[in-house]
């Protein structure tokens, strides 16, 4: 009976951890608009930022080139630029006609600005680009974890 029991537990187990659903990944939200809200927005809220800085709202620019994206901050004062490089990066590989990245406090005041081609400057100096970071899930997760 003992042994029923125990078969019976673990094919429940196996049934309910089989249905659960997959948590979507950052590289999943890879987009190629700036204007697809829903995936832009999951692509900024799902990003770990250096402690105490937080995200709120963001606005997409979008209605003429260069395509922008400000991100409202807080908590941001004692934070340089360079602190906030890789969440930049990650960003704009994963929102291929992104320009201009605006960390914008709740006054639309600009803190930090971040433009395509002077982040892909700096990746090739490193021997990598924007394309080959957002390449896979692989290439992504191994930026963001280095």
């Amino acid at each position: 009976m003992k042994k029923f029991y125990l078969v019976l537990l673990i094919t429940f187990i196996l049934i309910f951890s089989a249905c659960q659903k997959k948590e979507k990944t950052l590289y999943d939200f890879k987009t190629d608009f700036v204007g697809d809200n829903s995936k832009v927005s999951q692509i900024i809220n799902k990003q770990k930022y250096p402690e105490n800085f937080q995200t709120s709202e963001i606005k997409i620019l979008s209605e003429k080139e260069p395509y922008g994206l400000k991100v409202f901050c807080k908590n941001y004062k004692n934070l340089e630029k360079k602190d906030l490089f890789k969440n930049a990066v990650t960003t704009l590989s994963l929102i291929k006609n992104l320009d201009n990245l605006y960390y914008v406090d709740e006054n639309e005041k600009e803190i930090f600005i971040y433009n395509r081609k002077e982040v892909e400057e700096k990746l090739e100096k490193e021997n990598t680009s924007l394309e080959k970071i957002s390449e896979n899930k692989e290439n992504l997760e191994n930026f963001i974890n280095n």
